[in-house]
Order: structure tokens, then C-alpha cells, then sequence
């Protein structure tokens, strides 16, 4: 939790705190391969986050999961699985609709990457000491920017450095 001391010449100054990034919290999602399929075959997730396939084939067939992007395309990824038990993991940072299959096998998928929520910054207790508007912030994201801004008519808003 942060404070901030917000000082001025009116009896209540209006504040927002607004963090101008995401939090960097990312998940892994886990994506089964086994026969011909993916489990589940479509996922979405957020930027930041990884996909790990997991080879679960009961027979010991090789596959692979293959973007359909160009090989040049930064974006592209080929990973192989030859035996049960092997994984490939890919932490996918762009946004937007990726599809993929298997080489060896029928099987086909789709990643959906989206921006991350914005975090849920809260201000806590308000209260006035002297000449000085006080509070406290919670969910701020530790090591981003975050910005105060100010404002006397809830209208135009200025940045407090």
C-alpha cells in the first residue's frame, strides 16, 4: 500500500490514481495433446501469459504444435513431441489470433491472446489533515508507473510531479 499527501488551496482536492501498465502477473494454460486432438482446442489468455502442450498420445506417436504464421514471422513457433510425457512451453506476449496444428496428426488449435484487465486500484481512507487531502492506494503495481492526477471541477485533469 501507498500513500499520498495531495495539498491545495480548496477544502476537498479530487484525486484519481491511474496506472498507465498492466500488472505483470502471467498464467500457464496447459493444452493436452492426445491422438489427434487438442484439449482444449481453442484457449484464450492473456498477454504475458504461456502455453505449455503436454504429449498424453497412450500410443507413443510423435506431434508437433506448428503455427500457421510464416516461418519469418515473429510470432511462429514449432515445437516437437516424440514421446508421451514430452512438453513444449511458449509464453505468447502479442495480442491477437493465433492458430496452429499438429504436422503428424489431424489436430488443429487456436490461442487467443488479449491485453490483460486493467488492475483495480482502489483509494482508501480519505481524510483531511490541515491543509492536506490524504489517502491511501491499494493495487498499484509494484516496479510500473503509476500516475496521480488532479482536479478542482472533475473535468480537465492534471498530473501531480
Amino acid at each position: 500500500m501507498k500513500k499520498f499527501v495531495c495539498t491545495g488551496s480548496t477544502g476537498w482536492l479530487a484525486s484519481l490514481i491511474l496506472s498507465l501498465t498492466w500488472p505483470a502477473v502471467a498464467a500457464t494454460y496447459t493444452v493436452i495433446v492426445n491422438g489427434s486432438h487438442f484439449s482444449p482446442a481453442a484457449l484464450t489468455i492473456e498477454a504475458g501469459d504461456a502455453v505449455v502442450w503436454d504429449d498424453e498420445d497412450n500410443f507413443g506417436d510423435p506431434h508437433t504444435t506448428t503455427s500457421t504464421l510464416p516461418f519469418f514471422n515473429p510470432n511462429y513457433w514449432r515445437g516437437v513431441l516424440v514421446n508421451p510425457g514430452d512438453t513444449f512451453a511458449r509464453t505468447f506476449s502479442n495480442v491477437g489470433t493465433f492458430n496452429y496444428f499438429d504436422e503428424a496428426d489431424t489436430g488443429t488449435g487456436t490461442i487467443t491472446v488479449i491485453l490483460p484487465a486493467p488492475p483495480g486500484i482502489m483509494l482508501n481512507s480519505p481524510r483531511k489533515e490541515d491543509a492536506q487531502f490524504l489517502f491511501d492506494a491499494t493495487g498499484l503495481t509494484v516496479g510500473k508507473t503509476n500516475v496521480l492526477l488532479t482536479s478542482t471541477n472533475l473535468i480537465s485533469w492534471t498530473a501531480i510531479k
